[in-house]
């Protein structure tokens, strides 16, 4: 679907910024979120302040710890719990960033989070194909041993990549080049072209970091969980991936501000999704061991919902999905600045990153992303562009609408 306008793309600076602490001690905080002009206000002041002000929010860095603060504040105007769930993990920060040169020409790249770096004096040998999800190699010319890998971005551009712990075998230092780029790879290796990589990054031991979670106390013990990550990767402010989607988060709580539900809700921001979903694989954890697992009831998780008004609802619970389906024939929700075009649901199925931590647990679990507006949002996925004027007003507003009345329904099961 295209856009008739691409709107929001001067959001943030078109509102100035004001204090988000003006209310603080306010016992109830749905004014904040009352109209869809205090929704605007609200989102671009919270824009501004996670992605302009503080920048790139990774996991264990000092601005990622700010912005947990700024997030627990905006909760404790919403609900009566609020807490920092703190963790550790094997941290990583880049010293040097990575230079790559192939067959004579220097091509844009990023390190992936968590690589491990080149020796002294880079990875330097001849470039190979590989088979399977990283189609390319620098190798030792000799002994054909790997130095490095080169994957290429999904949708464009450079792009930062993660590495998988889990994944068996030494690390090996990894980059990713974008689509544009692959020209040259592919003339290297037909001519035996040279290839050299440089970066330095260091791994960081008992790396701390946070969930920020809100607790909204209802009349039983039973729960609704309804989180967004809340960290980024290193190179990026990360307005569409994914502080927008958080952002919904916080609305929905000061909607539901100084309420008391049948269900107690819990909203929160995961910290370190963007390295091998560490957040919500430790409260997940830490539940159990708890032995407050069984209280959670329905899991929601929201993961760049504005990148389009098409939502994309994982779920094998046919309840769930149901839920959503009614929802659209019910509100009748269309996009604010075309009206021919109305929301579009889609079903892929099972559920997947984050949220597969609840679903293991038994948890009837639904995960959400958006697309519609491919064009303009996919290429800026985990890259400096994606910035505060690059969020659609519309698909925050109606991401909303959408939700809040779904927690309505959760709450009637």
């Amino acid at each position: 679907m295209k856009r008739r306008e691409f709107i929001g793309k001067s959001l943030a600076a078109s509102m100035a910024f004001s204090s988000l602490a003006a209310v603080a001690g306010s016992s109830n905080s749905q004014h904040l979120v009352a109209t869809p002009q205090d929704r605007a206000r609200y989102l671009a002041r919270m824009l501004d302040t996670l992605c302009t002000q503080f920048g790139p929010r990774f996991a264990g860095s000092q601005d990622y710890d700010r912005a947990a603060e700024l997030i627990r504040e905006q909760l404790d105007l919403a609900v009566p719990e609020t807490e920092l769930d703190w963790f550790s993990f094997e941290g990583w920060r880049l010293l040097e960033e990575p230079i790559f040169y192939c067959g004579g020409h220097a091509l844009e790249c990023y390190a992936a989070f968590g690589s491990q770096a080149p020796p002294e004096g880079g990875a330097r040998g001849l470039l190979v194909r590989l088979e399977g999800d990283t189609p390319f190699a620098i190798v030792d010319a000799s002994s054909r041993q790997v130095l490095a890998h080169v994957k290429i971005s999904t949708y464009g551009r450079a792009v930062t990549g993660v590495i998988d712990l889990a994944g068996a075998g030494p690390q090996i230092p990894t980059i990713c080049i974008g689509r544009q780029d692959v020209v040259y790879l592919e003339a290297a290796v037909v001519d035996n072209a040279p290839a050299h990589l440089h970066f330095k990054a260091e791994s960081v031991p008992n790396t701390r970091t946070s969930n920020i979670i809100g607790t909204l106390p209802g009349q039983t013990d039973e729960e609704i969980v309804v989180f967004a990550h809340a960290d980024t990767q290193y190179n990026t402010q990360g307005a569409n991936d994914n502080t927008a989607s958080l952002i919904i988060v916080l609305m929905l709580a000061h909607a539901l501000s100084g309420t008391r539900p049948k269900r107690t809700v819990t909203f929160m921001g995961t910290g370190a999704e963007e390295y091998n979903l560490f957040g919500a694989r430790h409260f997940v954890e830490r539940r159990a061991a708890a032995g407050t697992l069984d209280r959670i009831k329905f899991c929601v998780n929201f993961d760049s919902l504005t990148y389009g008004l098409n939502l994309y609802v994982h779920s094998n619970d046919e309840q769930l999905v149901g839920i959503m389906a009614s929802i659209q024939d019910d509100l009748q929700l269309h996009n604010t600045f075309d009206p021919a075009y109305p929301i579009a649901f889609e079903y892929p199925g099972a559920v997947r990153s984050e949220a597969q931590f609840f679903s293991d647990a038994g948890v009837r679990t639904i995960d959400l992303n958006s697309r519609g507006y491919d064009e303009q949002q996919l290429p800026l996925w985990h890259r400096p562009e994606d910035t505060p004027a690059t969020v659609p007003l519309d698909c925050a507003e109606n991401g909303f609408l959408v939700f809040n009345e779904y927690l309505r329904r959760l709450q009637a099961l």
